[in-house]
C-alpha cells in the first residue's frame, strides 16, 4: 500500500535547454559576421519546480571581438528560423563580469524566452542561472450584484459638495 502511494507522488522533472549565440553582421566595411551560424553558448539543466538551474556546459565566445560588436543570445528554433532572446555587446562576456541567464518557462514548463544580464564579478561565480515560471496576471472582478432600494433605484448618496463646488 505504501509502495503504491510512493509511485503516485509527483516526481520532479529535470529538463535542459541550450542557449545559442550568434554574431550580428557589422554595418562597417566589410559587413561580415564573426560567427557565421548560431553556436551553443551554454547548456542549462533545470527543474520545473525550482527557481534555479545548473550549468551543464559553457563555452564563452572565442575570437577577437570589438567591445561594441553585437551578439544575439537566446533560443534558436531551427525549423522556423526564429530567435527568442536578447541582443548584447561582446563586452558583456569580459572576465570582470558575472553573467546571469534567466530562463522563462510557460505553463507547460517549456522555455519560451531567455534573458541575459551582467554585473560586477566580485567573489561570486562566473555564471548564475535563474528559472522564472509564467504567472497568471490579475483578473477583473465581474458580475457584482447591483443593490436597489425599495423604490427600485440604485441607492446612492451624492457626496457632499465643498463651498467652492456649490
Amino acid at each position: 500500500m505504501l509502495l503504491s502511494k510512493l509511485f503516485l507522488l509527483p516526481a520532479a522533472v529535470a529538463s535542459s535547454v541550450t542557449v545559442y549565440m550568434h554574431s550580428v553582421p557589422s554595418t562597417s566595411s566589410p559587413p561580415t559576421a564573426v560567427v557565421p551560424s548560431p553556436i551553443p553558448l551554454v547548456q542549462i539543466s533545470y527543474d520545473v519546480e525550482q527557481t534555479s538551474g545548473t550549468v551543464v556546459s559553457y563555452t564563452p565566445p572565442q575570437g577577437s571581438y570589438a567591445p561594441d560588436h553585437l551578439m544575439r543570445i537566446g533560443l534558436h528554433d531551427i525549423q522556423e528560423g526564429i530567435w527568442k532572446g536578447i541582443l548584447t555587446s561582446a563586452a558583456s562576456f569580459a572576465d570582470e563580469y558575472t553573467k546571469k541567464f534567466v530562463v522563462h518557462l510557460d505553463e507547460k514548463g517549456e522555455p519560451y524566452h531567455v534573458g541575459f544580464s551582467t554585473s560586477d564579478r566580485g567573489a561570486g561565480e562566473e555564471l548564475n542561472i535563474e528559472v522564472v515560471r509564467k504567472a497568471a496576471g490579475p483578473k477583473p472582478v465581474l458580475n457584482k450584484p447591483v443593490v436597489l432600494n425599495a423604490d427600485g433605484r440604485i441607492d446612492s448618496k451624492e457626496p457632499e459638495k465643498t463651498f467652492l463646488q456649490k
